[in-house]
């Protein structure tokens, strides 16, 4: 059973809030070369991934929130590649990418404070025929970018095995 409390909306909106900071004090010392740096091929670079959230604010999140809030009995799936293709994020500076996210989640957040307890009740149903509610995809959002802040710490830590022996790459599990 969801709960829909209005202390945990005030905090998911905080968490969400806090991303560009987390994401600055994370990122701010890591040259600029390995933030553009896809780890692997067919894999996100960390300014690639910070574009993915960007994109994710309005066409993954605030605009579903919004047609479920609204009504609308059918919500629709979202292409993550298409938002990395259509935008070379990895051309883009960290500040830029930052301050384009601080001022989504500004709005983003400002939708959240602005629902009520029938609002996050409210359901539509996906593509696939699955049923999700408002709230499914507000306490999804904060995990999506938790998820999305691991992938840049993974590739993080594959730059920095890059310049380990062997000998410690075996003795982490790095290869």
């Amino acid at each position: 059973m969801p709960v829909f409390g209005r202390m945990d909306i005030i905090e998911i909106a905080n968490t969400l809030r806090s991303l560009p900071s987390v994401l600055d004090a994370l990122l701010r010392p890591i040259d600029p070369v390995t933030l553009r740096t896809r780890p692997e091929e067919g894999e996100w670079c960390p300014l690639e991934v910070i574009g993915h959230v960007i994109a994710c604010d309005s066409d993954a999140f605030r605009n579903r929130i919004s047609a479920i809030v609204d009504g609308n009995p059918r919500i629709s799936g979202f292409d993550a590649w298409e938002a990395i293709n259509r935008r070379d994020f990895a051309a883009e500076p960290l500040d830029s990418l930052l301050n384009e996210l601080t001022q989504e989640r500004s709005t983003s957040c400002d939708l959240l404070l602005s629902l009520s307890a029938d609002d996050l009740a409210k359901t539509a149903v996906f593509e696939d025929g699955r049923e999700f509610t408002a709230n499914d995809f507000v306490h999804e959002w904060p995990f999506h970018d938790q998820d999305h802040v691991q992938q840049i710490l993974a590739s993080l830590k594959a730059a920095y095995v890059l310049g380990m022996t062997p000998t410690m790459r075996s003795a982490l599990g790095a290869g």
